[in-house]
C-alpha cells in the first residue's frame, strides 16, 4: 500500500468513525472531559469552560446563574474529582444527563478524600454542536461501602419520540410535576413514588448513598418524612421524550420528639415511556444543613 493510499484509507475511516458516534457517546467523552479538566487545572477553570451561558448551579438553596458565581467566586483550595456511570439522551440528541460519585480532597489528588458525594449535570447541545451544562446539582454523603465503578450504564432503555413543540412540552411537563406534588401532598410518599418511578430509576437524598434497586427505593419510601416541593424551571427535548423540573425542596423529620425542618433543592428527571406516559428516571433532594428543633 502506499503511503497516499493509506492516508487515505486512514482519514475515511478517522472521518465515518467520527460521524458514528452517537450523541450518547459524544455526552459521555464531554462529561469525562469535563472531569479531567478539573482534575489538571481546577473546578472553577473546568465549570467555567463547560457551562451554558444561561447554565443553573445552586448555591445555600438558591438559584443562580452558574458562569457568574465562579467568575465572581474565589479560587477554591483543593480537587474535586468525580466519574460518571449512569448517562441517557433524548432521542433528538440535544438533551441528555450523567450522574455519578464525587470526591473531594483538600489540597492535592494523592490527599486523603475528605468529602464525598453524587452529582447529576443536565447537558444541552449548543448551536455549535457541542454539549455546555444547563444544570448541576448533587448530594453529599458517607464515604461509599465499595469504590465507584468505572462503567457507564445507559440510564434506561425506554425511547419515544412524540411532538417537536417544545413550549407545549414543557408546560406538560411542569403541570405533571404540579400533579405529582398534589398526589404527595394528598397520598403520602410512598404511594406517590411508587405511581410514577420508572423501573431503572434512582433516588439521591442528601446524607445517604443513592438508592438505586427496587428493595433499597422500598426501604427510603418508608421513612418517616414530609417533603414539600416549588417548581421553578423545566426544560423538556426537542423530541419531547426527556426533560427536568427543579425548584425548592423542604422536608420535615422528627428528630428525639422535636421537629426538624431542612430546606433546599430539588431535580426531578423525567422521561416517557414506550407507552407515552411520563415516568420518573431520577429523583434528588440537595438540603442544606437542619435548623435547630423548635423549643
Amino acid at each position: 500500500m502506499t503511503k497516499n493510499a493509506y492516508l487515505t484509507l486512514w482519514f475515511v475511516t478517522s472521518t465515518l468513525s467520527a460521524f458514528s458516534q452517537s450523541p450518547l457517546q459524544t455526552l459521555v467523552n464531554a462529561e469525562k472531559k469535563f472531569a479531567q479538566l478539573s482534575r489538571d487545572s481546577t473546578t472553577k477553570t473546568a465549570f467555567l469552560q463547560n457551562l451554558a451561558p444561561d447554565g443553573i448551579l445552586f448555591a445555600k438553596g438558591k438559584v443562580t446563574n452558574g458562569r457568574e458565581l465562579f467568575e465572581t467566586g474565589p479560587e477554591r483550595p483543593g480537587k474535586l474529582t468525580w466519574q460518571p456511570v449512569a448517562a441517557d439522551v433524548a432521542a433528538s440528541g440535544d438533551l441528555g444527563y450523567t450522574t455519578g460519585p464525587w470526591e473531594a480532597r483538600p489540597k492535592t489528588l494523592t490527599d486523603t478524600p475528605s468529602g464525598y458525594g453524587h452529582y447529576v449535570t443536565l447537558w444541552k447541545k449548543q448551536a455549535d454542536g457541542n454539549w455546555k451544562i444547563a444544570l448541576d446539582i448533587g448530594i453529599s454523603h458517607s464515604a461509599p461501602p465499595t469504590p465507584p465503578v468505572n462503567a457507564i450504564r445507559v440510564a434506561t432503555g425506554i425511547r419515544s419520540v412524540t411532538s417537536s413543540d417544545t413550549t407545549q412540552n414543557r408546560e406538560e411537563l411542569l403541570a405533571l410535576d404540579s400533579q405529582f406534588i398534589k398526589t404527595l401532598e394528598k397520598s403520602g410518599v410512598a404511594a406517590t413514588y411508587r405511581q410514577y418511578l420508572a423501573p431503572q430509576a434512582r433516588l439521591y437524598r442528601m446524607d445517604q448513598q443513592p438508592f438505586i434497586d427496587r428493595p433499597a427505593i422500598d426501604s427510603l419510601l418508608k421513612q418517616p418524612i414530609t417533603l414539600g416541593f416549588l417548581p421553578l424551571g423545566a426544560s423538556v427535548a426537542a423530541s419531547g421524550d426527556l426533560g427536568y423540573v427543579y425548584g425548592n425542596a423542604q422536608t420535615l423529620a422528627t428528630l428525639a420528639g422535636k421537629p426538624v425542618k431542612r430546606t433546599g433543592n430539588y431535580l426531578r428527571i423525567w422521561k416517557k415511556d414506550s407507552q407515552a406516559q411520563w415516568k420518573l428516571v431520577l429523583d434528588l433532594v440537595s438540603l442544606e444543613p437542619a435548623e435547630a428543633p423548635e423549643k
